[in-house]
């Protein structure tokens, strides 16, 4: 299977050759990175070793940030150059806030390309996030005695049935690598099926768990607040990213809650902005006084209902905010980011929906941020038990030492290396 995949890697790069070399002499850096032609863009000094790490998505370009920022920690002598697959990935990865980091596109998985990048980045070690299995490369490592590391590390079911497939060949590849970490006992079990040594493989847990609190300055918390046409000592429930036949559940949930605790308002965040007037014509079926916040008029203090209709402002909303629901979660949509609140420092309610983030809602449920309820007549009555004091949830704290996973994989990394440097030096 090896064979055929370098078939078909050689096909590939000479098909689009005229195209990407065309595309790179007219300064495309896009294709001038996936020829392997990397140029060093940070503040790199001689004699310091660079650490190379790659992400394909955002949302790995965010775990990779974390793991970033905890290697510094760890060792501030280090250099880094990231490679990313799209641009929206590289406007991600060139945001994290580091000055010894390099950010460009991963080469063609092709000998030629993976030749010159390494000559020209020269990496101590390389990091690859999640599930990026790219068999050139990562032999061409091994081969130059560069150590590689899994960090991160997932499988799905479907993924590990296709692999399994070209076992003997992956088992090769997976042979180059120093440590595989992985979120589960179940990512552990099926890279092993795929031919992983046993002896490199660990169980750390998902990095996503240690995100950074949300930061929300008092002055801007202040502000914010102040928009809303809410007087004095008003309590916030927030429902974000609610889905269109939710917003009528919520605003029916919250015509209950409010007959009994009179000091609370809503804010209705719909994930879509399309329709919002709808809401409120809902809102006065009911006999709630609603107004779109682009609308607000600042002395109705009379208003029991705020939907937001600007985007960008959820996060600060749930910093402001008592408790909040997220959306996607009582109709079977599968959830959305129900980690949001927990970062803003609020416990977070959610419906059954939640097959997009399973592993949030364990890591919610397990720490005690908050719970998913079957329905909406409990997710009433979990919220009049808030209110009246009767249940209390736990406020995340900023992840740091040994509670992180993060510092582990880093610590992993660096204990291993320490090593290997010490045999080279």
């Amino acid at each position: 299977m090896l064979t055929l995949y370098r078939i078909a890697a050689f096909i590939i790069y000479y098909g689009i050759l005229p195209y990407t070399y065309i595309s790179y002499l007219f300064g495309s850096k896009k294709w001038g990175d996936r020829l392997g032609y990397h140029k060093s863009e940070g503040n790199h000094q001689a004699g310091r070793k660079t650490i190379w790490l790659h992400a394909s998505s955002m949302g790995e370009v965010k775990v990779l940030s974390i793991l970033v920022q905890q290697l510094t920690a760890l060792d501030r002598d280090l250099e880094y150059y990231i490679t990313v697959m799209t641009e929206t990935g590289l406007k991600s990865a060139q945001s994290i806030s580091a000055s010894k980091i390099t950010v460009g596109f991963m080469p063609i998985d092709y000998q030629m390309p993976i030749r010159r990048f390494i000559s020209q980045v020269n990496p101590a070690a390389a990091i690859f996030i999640e599930t990026e299995i790219w068999p050139n490369m990562i032999i061409s490592l091994g081969k130059q005695k560069i150590p590689v590391f899994l960090a991160n590390g997932r499988l799905s079911e479907k993924a590990s049935s296709r692999y399994r497939l070209a076992k003997s060949g992956l088992a090769k590849v997976l042979s180059n690598y120093a440590r595989v970490m992985v979120q589960s006992e179940q990512d552990k079990t099926r890279y092993l099926s795929i031919g992983a040594d046993p002896n490199r493989i660990e169980v750390i847990g998902s990095l996503k768990f240690d995100a950074p609190m949300t930061e929300v300055p008092p002055e801007k918390k202040k502000s914010l607040r102040k928009s809303f046409p809410f007087p004095q000592g008003t309590r916030l429930f927030t429902a974000g990213s609610t889905r269109e036949s939710e917003n009528r559940m919520i605003l029916e949930i919250y015509k209950n809650l409010s007959a009994d605790f009179p000091q609370i308002r809503l804010v209705l965040v719909p994930r879509h902005l399309d329709h919002l007037e709808e809401v409120c014509h809902i809102a006065a079926e009911l006999d709630l006084s609603c107004t779109l916040y682009s609308k607000i008029d600042r002395n109705a203090e009379q208003v029991k209902v705020v939907v937001v209709d600007q985007m960008g402002i959820l996060n600060d909303i749930y910093a402001i905010s008592d408790i909040a629901f997220v959306g996607g979660t009582l109709v079977d949509i599968g959830g959305h980011n129900i980690l949001e609140p927990v970062w803003a420092g609020i416990p977070v309610l959610y419906g059954p929906s939640i097959f997009n983030v399973t592993d949030s809602s364990e890591y919610i449920r397990e720490h005690k941020f908050g719970e998913m309820v079957a329905d909406e007549g409990v997710l009433l009555e979990k919220l009049r038990l808030f209110f009246r004091g009767e249940i209390t949830y736990i406020q995340k704290s900023a992840a740091s030492g040994e509670n992180s996973r993060a510092y582990r994989t880093a610590r992993i990394i660096l204990n291993y290396l320490s090593g290997e440097w010490k045999k080279s030096g």
